[in-house]
């Protein structure tokens, strides 16, 4: 049975991570100018960035906001999570 899992979900796993990477790619490192103001790769619109979050990204850096940082956190270090107790369960 774990033969079977191991041939559906590493598939799975690959489209999974080339997902999150484009995304992640498109969400912080493009950026056009749209009807509201600027917008991120995803459609999200952006502002200047708070104080705390400058430090982090630079100076120069916009973002898109609380909640989204807090969603874009949670789907990756979830992510990342879900495929270590995967992979952990499927070693056994």
């Amino acid at each position: 049975m774990k033969k079977l899992l191991r041939k559906v979900l590493f598939p799975v796993g690959v489209i999974w991570f080339i997902a999150l990477f484009v995304a992640g790619f498109m969400a912080y490192f493009v950026s056009s100018a749209g009807p509201d103001g600027p917008c991120d790769g995803l459609g999200r619109s952006l502002t200047q960035a708070p104080m705390l979050m400058r430090i982090f990204l630079g100076q120069e850096r916009m973002w898109s906001g609380w909640l989204w940082f807090v969603g874009d956190m949670v789907l990756f270090w979830g992510s990342v999570a879900v495929a270590v107790n995967v992979g952990k369960w499927l070693e056994d």
